[in-house]
This record gives C-alpha cells, sequence and structure tokens, in this order.
C-alpha cells in the first residue's frame, strides 16, 4: 500500500526533519528526492563548503607558524577528500530514513489532487503533505549569462579557477573568496550597491573586507555584469561601468528562488507569492492538508538549513500533538565562513544602534587573549549588546578564526539568560576557549 500518515516532498535536511521526527512518533512516513539524498546542503552548500574550508583554513595557519614559503594548496587531493564526505554524507541521510522505517522513492513529484502525488508513475497517498522542495540559484539573463555558473558549482569542482569573479557580496561570496585566494586564486567580487553581508555589524564587515584586500582580494562595488564574452585567454567580464577584466570563471551568489513551479500546486489548491509557497503560523498552506518549510515556504525567518531542520522537526511534532501551538523560534545565531569568519547572535549591533536609549553596545579587543594569541588572530574582536534596563546580554557580534565557535558559546547564554553567577559556578577545561566567558561575560 502506498498510503502515508506523512509524505515529505524532498530529502535535504528539511524534509529529514520532518520526516525522521514523525517516524520517532509512530507515523507511517514516506520522503521523495528527485536529485540528491540531503539537498542543496549536503550536496553543493554547507557540506562540501566546510571541507574546503577546514583545508585552506590549516593552509592558513601553517603558512603563519612557517612564513609564506609554504607549499600551496593540494586542490585535487583537497577535492578527492571533500568528495568523500559527500558521497558519505548523502548516504548516511538514505539509510538514517530507512533505518527509521520510513520509506524512499526517488523521483520527480506532482501533485495528482490535494492528498495524491505521482512520483514515477507511481501514485502516493497522504494524510499530510510536506514540500521541502528547497530553493535554486537565480539567473541573470546577460550576454553571455551561459558562462556563468552557480556557486554550488564552486564548491564541487575539480580543478580551481586561478583567475575567478564572484556575483554578489553576502555569506557565499565571501566564503568562496576567502577558500580560492588562500587557495592561490586571484579573486574578484562584484556587488551592486555598495552594502556587503547586509545586517552584520559595519565595522567587522570593513575589517572583513580590509583582510581580504591584504589576500589580493578586489571587491568592485556599485557595479554589476553586462556582458560576457568567452575569447581564447578566459572570460572577458563587462561591467555596466564599463570596467573590463578576463576571468576563468564566473560564479553567482545572488540569491536563490524557491522550487515550486513544477510541483503542480493548483491541483492541491497551494497558492505561492513570490517568496513561496504561503504557509500560515502553523507552517500550514492554503489546502490545510498541505504544509511547507526551509527555503520553499515564505516565511519570515532567514534561508539557513538550521531554520529549514527546525521547522522540519517542529511538523514532525505538531501532528501528533494533543495541542497545536504556532511555531516560535529561538534566539537566532549565523555565521559567515569567511576569512576571518564573522558571526552574530540575538539582537545585532545595527538593530542596538537605532535604539540607543534602549540598548548599550560594549566592545571588547580579544587579539590579545590567549586563544586567539595563540593563532596568531590578531583582528578578534567581539560586541555585545546589553539590554540597559535589565541589563543583560540580548545580542553579540564576533570576528575571528573561531567566531562561530564563541558565539554558539554566548546562543546559550543568552538563550537560558545565564547571570554571570551562575556562570562563574561552571567549571570548563582549561585552557579552552570556553574559559574566556568568564571575562566576558561581566
Amino acid at each position: 500500500m502506498n498510503q502515508f500518515d506523512v509524505i515529505v516532498i524532498g530529502g535535504g535536511v528539511g524534509g529529514a526533519g520532518v520526516a525522521v521526527k514523525a517516524a520517532s512518533h509512530g507515523q507511517s512516513v514516506a520522503i521523495v528526492e528527485q536529485r540528491d539524498w540531503g539537498g542543496a546542503t549536503v550536496t553543493r552548500g554547507s557540506t562540501p563548503k566546510k571541507v574546503l574550508l577546514a583545508g585552506t583554513e590549516a593552509h592558513q595557519q601553517f603558512r603563519q607558524q612557517n612564513g609564506e614559503a609554504v607549499p600551496s594548496v593540494n586542490w585535487q587531493r583537497l577535492a578527492a577528500h571533500r568528495d568523500a564526505v559527500v558521497s558519505q554524507t548523502q548516504e548516511r541521510f538514505k539509510t538514517r530514513f530507512q533505518t527509521a522505517g520510513i520509506r524512499t522513492f526517488e523521483g520527480h513529484a506532482q501533485f495528482v489532487n490535494d492528498r495524491q502525488i505521482q512520483v514515477n508513475g507511481q501514485l502516493l497517498t497522504g494524510t499530510r503533505i510536506v514540500l521541502a522542495t528547497g530553493a535554486r540559484p537565480r539567473e541573470l539573463t546577460i550576454p553571455g549569462s551561459q558562462w556563468i555558473q552557480h556557486s554550488g558549482s564552486f564548491f564541487r569542482c575539480h580543478q580551481l579557477p586561478q583567475r575567478l569573479t564572484i556575483l554578489g557580496a553576502g555569506v557565499i561570496a565571501f566564503a568562496i573568496a576567502g577558500i580560492a585566494s588562500e587557495a592561490g586564486a586571484q579573486v574578484t567580487l562584484i556587488q551592486r550597491n555598495h552594502v556587503a553581508l547586509r545586517g552584520y555589524d559595519s565595522d567587522f564587515v570593513a575589517e572583513l573586507l580590509a583582510n581580504l584586500a591584504r589576500q589580493n582580494v578586489r571587491v568592485v562595488f556599485d557595479d554589476g555584469l553586462a556582458e560576457l564574452t568567452r575569447e581564447s585567454t578566459g572570460i572577458q567580464v563587462l561591467t555596466k561601468q564599463g570596467r573590463r577584466w578576463q576571468t576563468d570563471a564566473v560564479y553567482s551568489a545572488l540569491g536563490r528562488v524557491p522550487n515550486v513551479e513544477d510541483l503542480n500546486l493548483p491541483a492541491a489548491n497551494v497558492i505561492t507569492t513570490t517568496h513561496g509557497i504561503q504557509v500560515n503560523t502553523y507552517l500550514q498552506t492554503s489546502n490545510p492538508r498541505v504544509y511547507a518549510v526551509g527555503d520553499c515556504a515564505a516565511t519570515a525567518t532567514p534561508n539557513l538549513a538550521n531554520y529549514a531542520i527546525y521547522q522540519g522537526k517542529y511538523l514532525g511534532d505538531l501532528f501528533t500533538a494533543a495541542q497545536a501551538f504556532p511555531i516560535t523560534y529561538p534566539v537566532m545565531a549565523s555565521a559567515v565562513f569567511s576569512a576571518p569568519r564573522l558571526a552574530q547572535v540575538g539582537c545585532s549591533t545595527t538593530v542596538a544602534q537605532q535604539s540607543p536609549a534602549t540598548y548599550a553596545v560594549v566592545r571588547k579587543d580579544l587579539s590579545q587573549w590567549l586563544t586567539y594569541q595563540r593563532d596568531y588572530d590578531d583582528l578578534a574582536q567581539l560586541k555585545l549588546v546589553v539590554h540597559r534596563q535589565s541589563g543583560q546580554v540580548v545580542g553579540a557580534e564576533v570576528i575571528s578564526q573561531q567566531a562561530d565557535v564563541l558565539i554558539n558559546y554566548l546562543a546559550l547564554l543568552i538563550q537560558q539568560k545565564i547571570t554571570p553567577e551562575q556562570l562563574h559556578d561552571t567549571f570548563f577545561a582549561y585552557p579552552s576557549a570556553a574559559v574566556d566567558l568568564y571575562g566576558i561575560w561581566t
């Protein structure tokens, strides 16, 4: 029988969250994946990115210890390791579903009606259907646009381009720039306005830009791509402001658009907007049987993997809950895996500076702390956002080689509203980075 309590369309991190959680409550679950188990996050996003980043950051640390005369990054060896990790992670995703008793289907899913979908000619019927179809790269329509690759192509490339151009100045663009420049590539970023990493602390973004400039990364602001031409010596770039240069590859990091067009959503009476599938505070679509999570859903949350996972787990619990409650989110933490890294949790300094009567921003230079000195991390800095009336820390931003580690510690303290007294009653291994919290949380 192809009849299930829950059918999930999309085998990425959001869909996995729904399927595994629902199955743990005894629901009969099917999950459908058209392309790659683990979705874009595992195949073309965070997983390969973090493997490449580990290799190039190890090279940076070796260079700092031994001077500039060090071997170059062995990209072929690093790429082979990345491919192995991605393949193993994809296999673990599918195995995890099967171990949990979840039926897996491979192929393209389309609605037949509000309770049924079709996959490779098979009809599957679900009491509830969850859309977790993710998003795809936004495409440009300019002369020569066929030479533009999406950012995921960089994270899976086997030959590092010696000259590369990145479109955009967001989280993904800065990750590519840091990895490629440390690996020896000549990198240019082009951004249509003068905003980089919108929402992150402007002082720290400026520090990051200055550090990338020292790595010979060129950033072109207030300009856009006009035309690309393939020549014998590479790709000729022409911008709207008349700038020209040659590059070996062009990668787009200009955002993503939801994958919703080819699901036959009208057959299920599911309404979409330009931002994705319309959902309410229960992640329920205009069809009460159908739900949506992750990048394909039009929510007010950032399109980040941790939100998709959280939403998926919420739905997996909701389907068997005695009483339904709207989804609420914990304090948000995020990181830019750039060189160095940026990270943020809770109330941002940008928001705090707009309400100086409510918030104070406290800046701490961490570069002379042992944790950072031993890693040659002379850019390490922290800003805490303090609520003036309560005295509680409600946000933090960090720039350092370990920014994501520190921000996760601070996320726990902020989320749990830990007081300095409670913190000082906790022992951490010395001299680990966690010990620094004693000096920070005062």
